[in-house]
């Protein structure tokens, strides 16, 4: 069979207010065409682009994520976001001889060191933590969710104020060798100290303990946090200590660890900003109504919804017919506010990764047994993820979105739009992703005006045949 490109095809794009051809790069995706075949690719970025930010809160599964947060930080933009960490612990073991704990002395601290390596926003000024008893204990038929929050005593049981430094390390000084990481120490006394020693004195299972001291909530002081920090639960220099008298008056010391049941909570009062309006799960603002922008952060549930409304026309000739046509590379261009991203310290405020994966008609996340339905990486069996071109490419991310272009224009999808999930996935819908344990955001310039220098842009390589 003789192929030639469509003539008819140049001056449908020529003449449409949604395509419109700009190049003739014919050495693009030439490896897709047939021996013996002459076909040659012209190149589109015209297509009609819309971008939302859409608030998907519900169902950010936390517990037992690898990293959880505390603090607060306020953003012009994103609002005032708080994260706090609930907590249960145990012991490593229970003290085995009847003189070694003397109840009647009480304890005299419970020490907490806690080994972070994230933080994000006013790094520069002090932050305080404080600690409280839980009233409400953990459930084993319970979810917890990044929306919950466990009830908590509002008195204060144990404080620290310092200046975040996550992966900061010193030299061991018995052993210069060997290097350790800087950790947040908090000293608890007091009342909960004593009731930490009594549960350990009466109890003689972790079930029984837990059940008596419910467990912890980390929590930032209103007004005097400028950040965020994420701490490890499960590192082996996170540790809880006890520290008492024996019935002999012998210092002892019984340490513990927190169990697989923890999490955080985060929330987001967006008053007075660009999202206001998104309160509840499902809320979407267009670009055009938020200045030319759209919004993503992790922890908080912003996402960006997008839509290509009208590439069903793509196909269609000046006669109204479909064509035949192959998609040889479809991209799209996604360019950040630049002003956002200037800085070494701007851009690491950047989700670590961004999946694009597809939307329903109701502009929720397309799930198959719980787990987000991803676009796959052009070539691989990888899902598909933003890649950031940072300033020698225009601050820009870019995603290789050819198959699904190609199964679109071909009715093998429903074209309900892709949603940019600032998180990775995983298989197992139980195990928490990033998307509980930062807060990293992005602002992307979303201007739906077809002359504007920076928009979201589709980018097509395609070739035509009659």
């Amino acid at each position: 069979m003789n192929w030639r490109i469509s003539k008819v095809a140049a001056v449908l794009f020529l003449s449409s207010f949604f395509f419109t051809a700009c190049e003739d790069p014919t050495a693009i995706g030439l490896e897709l065409q047939e021996p013996g075949t002459q076909i040659g690719t012209s190149y589109t970025d015209t297509a009609t682009v819309s971008a939302s930010t859409v608030l998907l809160k519900d169902s950010i599964f936390a517990l037992g994520a690898s990293r959880v947060q505390v603090g607060t930080m306020t953003d012009p933009n994103f609002g005032t976001v708080t994260a706090r960490t609930f907590a249960e612990f145990g012991p490593l073991a229970f003290p085995t001889h009847a003189d070694s704990i003397d109840v009647t002395k009480g304890a005299d601290s419970l020490i907490i060191n806690l080994d972070y390596n994230y933080a994000i926003g006013t790094t520069s000024q002090p932050t305080t933590i404080n600690v409280h008893r839980l009233t409400e204990g953990f459930r084993d038929d319970d979810t917890y969710f990044s929306t919950r929050k466990l009830a908590y005593n509002n008195t204060t049981v144990g404080s620290v104020t310092f200046l975040p430094q996550p992966d900061a390390t010193y030299k061991n000084p018995n052993d210069t060798s060997q290097t350790l990481p800087v950790l947040i120490r908090i000293k608890i006394t007091g009342n909960y100290a004593n009731e930490v020693l009594q549960a350990l004195a009466q109890t003689s299972t972790v079930d029984n303990f837990v059940t008596a001291v419910k467990g912890l909530t980390f929590s930032p002081e209103e007004g005097s946090s400028s950040s965020i920090i994420g701490f490890l639960p499960m590192s082996t220099y996170t540790t809880l200590t006890l520290h008492y008298k024996s019935k002999k008056n012998i210092a002892k010391v019984t340490g513990f660890v927190f169990t697989d049941r923890y999490y955080n909570q985060i929330e987001a009062d967006r008053t007075g900003t660009p999202l206001a309006s998104l309160t509840a799960n499902g809320n979407t603002l267009s670009s055009l109504e938020a200045g030319n922008r759209t919004f993503l952060q992790a922890g908080t549930g912003l996402m960006t919804k997008i839509n290509m409304p009208y590439l069903a026309n793509f196909r269609k000739s000046l006669t109204g017919e479909n064509q035949h046509l192959a998609i040889n590379k479809a991209e799209l261009i996604i360019p950040l506010v630049e002003s956002t991203v200037l800085t070494a310290k701007d851009s690491a405020m950047l989700p670590s990764v961004i999946s694009v994966v597809e939307a329903t008609a109701s502009n929720r996340i397309a799930t198959t047994q719980g787990v987000p339905n991803s676009l796959v990486a052009e070539g691989t069996t990888q899902r598909a993820t933003l890649q950031y071109r940072g300033k020698a490419g225009g601050y820009v991310y870019v995603v290789n979105i050819t198959s699904y272009i190609q199964n679109l224009l071909y009715n093998r999808m429903n074209n309900n739009g892709l949603i940019l999930l600032p998180s990775e996935i995983n298989s197992n819908v139980s195990t928490p992703t990033n998307l509980a344990q930062t807060v990293n955001r992005a602002i992307i310039e979303a201007n739906q005006n077809p002359s504007a220098a920076r928009r979201i842009k589709l980018r097509l390589f395609y070739s035509t045949a009659q």
